[in-house]
């Protein structure tokens, strides 16, 4: 039975659209006039899958802060090679600590030079719904960089 099923669906495989992650590369050295919005993350957290799932994704998509912000993340899971704003080297979990990112999710709001912007939000309440828009009214908030 279970041959049969796969049988029929392995054509299917090669159409269906698998959603990739919202977050650009974590890019700070680069020049653009943009903030950022920094999710602090880690290998299986369950909790930054639905941040990003169920509120990142969806912001960024309506492309109402296409002009305003981009979204990365961090993961501390390593201490991993990261180019800092500055464009001194540094590592991932030094970067988080700087910023008070020591749990995930973490979101941190920085400017295109690194300064905070806003303060971070940590964690993921039950309901996401009033989440989100907290989250959109603190992207709304932070001042113009420009």
């Amino acid at each position: 039975m279970l041959r049969i099923v796969l049988m029929i669906c392995a054509p299917l495989w090669g159409t269906l659209a698998v959603a990739d992650s919202v977050m650009e590369k974590p890019e700070f050295s680069r020049q653009d006039p943009r903030s950022w919005v920094v999710m602090v993350t880690q290998p299986n957290c369950s909790f930054c899958t639905r941040l990003e799932n169920e509120i990142l994704q969806p912001l960024r998509a309506s492309g109402q802060f296409d002009n305003v912000v981009r979204f990365t993340a961090v993961d501390i899971g390593a201490a991993s090679p990261l180019v800092d704003f500055d464009g001194s080297p540094t590592t991932t979990i030094q970067f988080a600590n700087r910023y008070q990112g020591f749990g995930t999710p973490t979101l941190l709001f920085l400017s295109p030079k690194g300064e905070v912007l806003a303060p971070p939000k940590f964690g993921v309440p039950d309901v996401i719904d009033f989440y989100a828009y907290e989250i959109e009214e603190t992207i709304r908030g932070l001042p113009s960089v420009n």
